[in-house]
């Protein structure tokens, strides 16, 4: 999977997200559901979505690099 195939698969979610959570918020609880890297991003990155939209591009790029250096 590319870095922006990645992306398209999580924002897809997000743009469809419940109506009551906010995209970071999505985008945040999809990576945390099925690729188990978001409080790993939050907490030791400092990169937290689920509070702050502004960083959703920054977040996504580094649960994809997360994924792929756990792959190698």
């Amino acid at each position: 999977m590319t870095l922006e195939e990645f992306k398209k698969e999580v924002l897809n979610f997000a743009n469809n997200r419940p109506k009551r959570w906010r995209k970071g918020q999505a985008v945040f609880n999809y990576i945390d559901k099925y690729y188990r890297v978001a409080r790993n991003i939050q907490f030791e990155d400092g990169v937290d979505c689920f509070y702050n939209d502004d960083v959703i591009d920054e977040f996504i790029e580094k649960a994809f690099y997360k994924l792929v250096s756990k792959e190698n």
